[in-house]
């Protein structure tokens, strides 16, 4: 097999659904973008994967006519990455932001009739993927292992940064399943997310207890993130959803996410540990409806915008920034460093171009300075930011490398009494 052609294809190749002419800067507002919320795969663990070259069955993307992908065995799993590469080269994406999908959709008995693919499909639950980041980050170590001496194919993967997501929001010990997941993956993970946390249907089709952001599992993670500096992507509605558009909810979970970002503000010496988050959608989902959601973005911004930033990716857009695109655009002006454009595009980099093209009459509208920071700066320089401060610690080059002998704190952050204060322990040390 000729490994040149998957590097060729990620040069030409232009994803379906757009024209070459869409495809290219011409007509754009701006000529690179980054894309701050991409997901490798969808909610059965599959997705796109380059096979240009027909040795597996299906598209040139890999999709077979019956809606399924084909599976890809050991050394083959960085054709995920070259599709991904041919994604961004044909959408203009310089950075991205990569994580798996911490559901999978179960497929219940009652339904035999039809295969659920996405989580509105039916009404079975879906269940927590342990294993997405494993995926991803075998795509990333199967890549690197086929272009070990092509440093130029090499160099394309400083454009991917990769998030841990695979993780239980109510789990304790959610914080040591990212711990061995970086151990497990050394140097390649650079953030941690999409969070999933009052994600509304989502939520309601998920077993077990529910998350919030101010859960006691999340307050050990963040934290733990901040320390090491790994930005936090995290899904959390603003408001309960509506029955219908005309019903106007509260921000009534706006404080717990709120909370969560005062819980991890803290600094030791020069050093600000505070953590960074990316809040996905601006705490929009399908049916949640609020009344003036720039204003309370803005309260949130006033309050906390050294460490928030707001991705604008999937139904906000249509549903409240074009309605009233004038207050955002004036918005966005105010506080240009902390928005962020974003595909959400779900196991389908080729779809990437098209989801980030639905950004540029905001674009359009925007200063030349916001303009270039929305589009592109912001989440490129986050990161570079970020993986700046991890080589300062000591913590890797790019992504994220911990010591093996590394242990989260036991009981940090879970309320847990010292022993010198736990009427109980305290005694039994003495006996």
């Amino acid at each position: 097999m000729n490994t040149t052609v998957p590097a060729l294809c990620c040069l030409l190749l232009v994803p379906h659904g757009l024209s070459a002419q869409a495809a290219g800067p011409e007509n754009a507002p701006v000529a690179y973008r980054s894309d701050s919320h991409f997901h490798l795969l969808d909610f059965l663990q599959n997705g796109e994967f380059l096979n240009t070259d027909g040795r597996f069955p299906g598209s040139e993307w890999g999709l077979n006519p019956g809606g399924r992908y084909s599976t890809l065995p050991f050394g083959e799993r960085g054709r995920r990455i070259e599709a991904l590469l041919a994604g961004m080269a044909a959408a203009r994406v310089e950075h991205i932001m990569v994580s798996g999908m911490p559901f999978i959709k179960k497929w219940s008995e009652n339904e035999p009739f039809l295969r659920p693919r996405y989580y509105l499909v039916s009404s079975s639950p879906v269940k927590r993927a342990r294993d997405t980041d494993i995926t991803v980050a075998s795509a990333i170590v199967d890549y690197r292992t086929k272009y070990a001496d092509d440093p130029e194919q090499l160099g394309e993967l400083r454009k991917i940064h990769p998030f841990i997501t695979g993780f239980d929001g109510t789990d304790l010990g959610a914080v040591d399943l990212i711990v061995k997941r970086i151990k497990e993956f050394p140097g390649i993970w650079e953030g941690i997310g999409e969070v999933m946390s009052r994600h509304d249907d989502l939520t309601n089709l998920s077993m077990g207890e529910r998350p919030r952001a101010d859960h006691p599992a999340l307050v050990r993670v963040c934290p733990f993130a901040g320390k090491h500096f790994l930005p936090v992507s995290i899904h959390h509605n603003i408001a309960p959803i509506s029955r219908n558009p005309d019903e106007i909810k509260p921000p009534l979970y706006l404080d717990e996410f709120v909370q969560l970002l005062q819980h991890c503000r803290w600094q030791e010496g020069d050093v600000s540990y505070t953590t960074r988050f990316i809040w996905c959608h601006a705490g929009i989902s399908r049916r949640v409806t609020i009344d003036n959601l720039s204003f309370w973005i803005e309260e949130v911004l006033k309050e906390t915008g050294d460490q928030v930033y707001i991705d604008l990716s999937w139904v906000v857009l249509d549903d409240y920034v074009y309605p009233e695109l004038d207050r955002w655009v004036e918005l966005i002006e105010r506080y240009p460093d902390r928005f962020m454009i974003g595909s959400d595009a779900v196991g389908t980099a080729s779809r990437i171009g098209e989801e980030l093209d639905r950004f540029d009459p905001l674009l359009s509208r925007l200063s030349e300075d916001a303009r270039s920071l929305v589009a592109h700066d912001n989440f490129a320089d986050l990161m570079q930011e970020m993986a700046e401060l991890r080589s300062a610690a000591g913590l890797g080059e790019q992504g994220i490398v911990l010591d093996y002998s590394y242990e989260f704190p036991e009981y940090a952050n879970t309320g847990r009494l010292p022993d010198s204060e736990s009427f109980v322990r305290s005694r039994m040390q003495t006996q």
